[in-house]
């Protein structure tokens, strides 16, 4: 009984963590970025290119994600500019890669496009090694 009340509490705090719901036709947007002009323990955003953004979009939603080390660098809600492209910034609320020397970690970044009501209207994504391999 203690089991199944613990998986519904944390059934309710992801739902209410997360970014509202997914609107079941949300469109897959493609992601690409670079290391580049990123020193190891940077804060913020890589700069980055997204691509098929619906019209509707008023937010973006970033997250990173380090695959090998297991640990969340955070999430940042920006308003949506109307352009595929966002800047590398240094401010931004994200912990930048800070892998141990000679161990590369991975990482993904995740973009998700948000209507006027929060609801996911497009997701796209792309993992990167860092530092990456010249």
């Amino acid at each position: 009984m203690k089991k199944l009340i613990s998986l519904i509490l944390i059934s309710i705090i992801f739902s209410l963590l997360g970014c509202g719901e997914k609107d079941s036709n949300a469109v897959a947007l493609s992601v690409d970025f670079t290391w580049e002009d990123y020193a190891n323990c940077d804060r913020g955003l890589p700069q980055m290119s997204i691509g098929g953004i619906p019209e509707n979009t008023k937010f973006l939603k970033v997250s990173m994600y380090d695959h090998k080390f297991g640990f969340d660098h955070g999430e940042v809600k920006m308003v949506y500019e109307g352009s595929g492209i966002i800047f590398r910034d240094k401010s931004a609320e994200i912990t930048g890669p800070c892998p141990p020397p000679n161990d590369p970690g991975r990482y993904k970044i995740t973009i998700k496009a948000l209507d006027e009501n929060d609801i996911v209207i497009g997701i796209g994504s792309k993992e990167r090694s860092f530092p990456e391999k010249k």
